[in-house]
């Protein structure tokens, strides 16, 4: 009984109180800064070709926030008030992934 109780009143009164999953740190960080967290990746991606003669690489515009997101397979592996999206990354070359990562 008490435990019941206790678990009503952590459910009432305190945010996030039984969450298992953390929320995204959303730390700055960039093609050559990764993430300080095993568990996130960097979102930043720019689709560059082979490099030109003088050695300078032609790139698209970079698409991302710069932050570090918590990988995911689903909603439930993401912290309070984020969700799971899949998202395409290209590190600075011709090849595509995409991967899932948790956004608010």
């Amino acid at each position: 009984m008490r435990l019941r109780l206790l678990s009503v009143l952590c459910l009432l009164f305190t945010p996030g109180c039984g969450d298992d999953a953390p929320r995204s740190s959303l730390a700055a960080c960039s093609f050559t800064d990764a993430c300080a967290d095993a568990q996130e990746e960097c979102y930043v991606s720019q689709v560059c070709g082979p490099p030109s003669r003088d050695g300078n690489l032609s790139c698209q515009e970079e698409k991302g926030d710069r932050q570090c997101h918590r990988r995911c397979a689903n909603d439930d592996a993401c912290g309070p008030g984020e969700s799971c999206k899949t998202v395409e990354l290209v590190k600075r070359t011709d090849v595509l992934t995409t991967t899932t990562l948790c956004f608010k």
